[in-house]
């Protein structure tokens, strides 16, 4: 019963007809299945603007973060500055039993008047600028610390610290 149906339908409309009906019918299949498929990764939160299901990448990487921040005079030193620009990030510094001497000893060191107007940046990059040229960052994400480590041409100058120091 079908068949004969369509083959009617194939006598009864013009051969042009019977292709734009395909074409709409393409048209229209190529329409829904688009619509289906974004729907599961694609929000509409407008008419015309959209939004991907998923965090974005400074939600999933909190040190990929973009900060600008002015420090008020309140903030002295450049542990102060990296412990404000961690406040609100998720992170935090190590504690200072394991922080090495270098490092307890930049962190005390006054805040440069340049820094005190600071960003736009990722948060990686401030607080490696902050730390200085002679540490990189490491991080802990399981408990969201960072720490500083002294970069190897660096630990030679950091050895003959300590010498003069235990000399003394």
């Amino acid at each position: 019963m079908l068949g004969f149906t369509l083959m009617r339908c194939n006598t009864f409309y013009p051969r042009f007809i019977q292709g734009s009906l395909k074409f709409l019918a393409a048209v229209l299949l190529l329409t829904l299945s688009n619509h289906v498929f974004a729907s599961t990764s694609n929000m509409q939160i407008g008419r015309y603007l959209t939004v991907e299901n998923k965090p974005s990448i400074s939600q999933v990487d909190l040190l990929s973060q973009t900060i600008q921040v002015r420090f008020p005079q309140a903030i002295q030193t450049v542990g102060d500055a990296m412990n404000d620009v961690l406040r609100l990030s998720g992170y935090s510094l190590i504690l200072t039993d394991q922080m090495s001497h270098a490092l307890k000893i930049t962190l005390t060191k006054p805040l440069p008047a340049i820094y005190r107007d600071f960003g736009p940046m990722p948060l990686k990059d401030a607080l490696t600028t902050l730390a200085g040229p002679a540490f990189y960052l490491v991080q802990d994400p399981l408990n969201r610390r960072v720490n500083f480590k002294i970069k190897p041409q660096y630990m030679r100058i950091d050895a003959d610290d300590l010498k003069i120091k235990q000399a003394s």
